[in-house]
């Protein structure tokens, strides 16, 4: 074995990049509610309840989109007695917020306290405001051996996620079908099978056969053993199905976790040598099995197999075209400015109430929305700026009122050609009636 290979380590503290954290959410689970549920060894079942109210209530408004929590306060929460090892936990997690890409002004404010003596001990004064991702980085960089830091690295993991998923109109799985979260995970997983095939090459590891037994190790760290075929014989498939497009959201976004990680420790460790690649992709599979295991969850080969996900993408498609076919509903594109200039105020809700018909089951997400509108309309420059207050566009914020302001009398959920559901709308027969004749051609 080489000296690189021995250098290989998996218990070192792990660095989640925000790409990353929609899978560990999926093996937490994505409902809030779900938090309640997760099972750590350390954590006493009847004082999880007690541990969310305690890490929420302890972060301050601030009038804006998500909470502050100060460095003193979590220090208390994360089972700390001295500032002096909880100063040292959060500069390790200052290194991690830059190494991940943020700025760490954004996210660990200096603030000293007006008191002249902090009467918990240590330094005089100094603290820092937080916020809820810098809290999950001091998290994940302090001593998991402490049952409130078990507790906190998952939570604030589910936390973060959740608020950047908003920020961003990015995924929001709370509200996605089975369906929809397996067809995004899927497509995610042939993304970064890709970056983690450079990676391995950088590595050393060559094509064909070299990469297919490295491939393999990662099976058999994350499924207790099996490899690709010991894989397909225990989930009974046909020798000639593809495993990844049998498999459930949930299935899929474990090893979404365990190829990403994998990519990210082969760079940033520039292991060297095919079997070294191999080892670290066996032990960060490992790594997420025991992370399903300790939270609680179903080990992935005792998931069930789901139906293959090329025939769900293409019945989903077929579904949308017979919709428009039933709608006769014309789909102008954003291209040689046949996207119709509107009155943004007066006419939006006709536009997305044309957008929403036209989905699976007359349902839509807010973020699905407004992304696809611009595909209909024309957008105002001014429209698709920033909003520095609310870290939002602005024409994001006026879809976002055709919800907020259903008591308007004006508003196409007040009229009763929409419902406000979960995370989006939905399209009523009535709703479904106007679009035909107001675009019918």
């Amino acid at each position: 074995m080489s000296d690189k290979d021995k250098n290989i380590k998996i218990d070192d503290p792990v660095e989640f990049g925000t790409d990353f954290d929609e899978a560990l959410e999926r093996i937490a689970g994505t409902e809030l509610e779900e938090v309640e549920d997760v099972e750590q060894a350390s954590v006493p079942e009847e004082t999880i309840e007690n541990l969310i109210d305690q890490f929420e209530n302890a972060g301050q408004e601030t009038g804006g989109r998500d909470k502050v929590w100060l460095a003193r306060d979590l220090q208390r929460l994360l089972g700390y007695n001295r500032w002096e090892d909880f100063d040292s936990v959060i500069k390790k997690a200052i290194v991690a917020c830059a190494n991940s890409g943020h700025d760490p002004v954004d996210h660990f404010q200096e603030v000293f306290r007006d008191t002249p003596k902090n009467p918990e001990g240590g330094r005089p004064g100094k603290n820092f405001e937080l916020s809820r991702y810098a809290c999950y980085l001091i998290a994940q960089n302090a001593s998991s051996r402490k049952r409130q830091v078990a507790f906190a690295q998952t939570y604030f993991a589910i936390q973060t996620r959740r608020q950047e998923l908003t920020d961003q109109n990015g995924v929001d799985f709370s509200v996605l079908s089975e369906t929809e979260q397996r067809l995004y995970l899927r497509n995610q997983v042939v993304e970064e099978n890709k970056k983690l095939a450079r990676a391995a090459s950088g590595a050393g590891v060559k094509e064909g056969m070299e990469y297919g037994v490295f491939q393999n190790k990662g099976y058999e760290g994350l499924y207790g053993g099996l490899g690709v075929k010991e894989i397909r014989h225990h989930k009974r498939l046909p020798k000639s199905a593809k495993i990844l497009d049998r498999m459930g959201s949930t299935e899929l976004a474990a090893n979404l976790f365990r190829i990403t990680q994998t990519e990210e420790k082969l760079r940033k460790e520039e292991v060297k040598g095919a079997h070294a690649a191999g080892l670290a992709h066996y032990e960060v599979g490992k790594r997420v099995r025991q992370a399903i295991t300790e939270l609680g969850g179903v080990v992935p080969e005792n998931l069930p197999v789901a139906e293959d996900v090329k025939k769900v993408a293409r019945a989903r498609e077929r579904q949308k075209k017979l919709i428009a076919q039933r709608t006769h509903l014309s789909k102008p594109e954003r291209t040689g400015g046949s996207a119709k200039q509107i009155d943004l105020k007066n006419d939006l809700w006709k536009y997305a109430l044309l957008v929403i018909v036209q989905q699976p089951n007359m349902e839509m997400s807010t973020a699905d929305l407004i992304a696809e509108l611009p595909k209909y309309i024309t957008v105002p420059d001014e429209a698709v700026a920033e909003n520095m207050s609310r870290k939002d566009s602005k024409f994001s914020q006026v879809v976002r009122n055709l919800k907020s302001h259903k008591t308007s009398k004006n508003n196409f959920i007040y009229l009763g050609y929409a419902e406000g559901v979960s995370g989006g709308f939905k399209a009523t027969e009535k709703g479904l009636d106007f679009v035909k004749k107001h675009f019918s051609s």
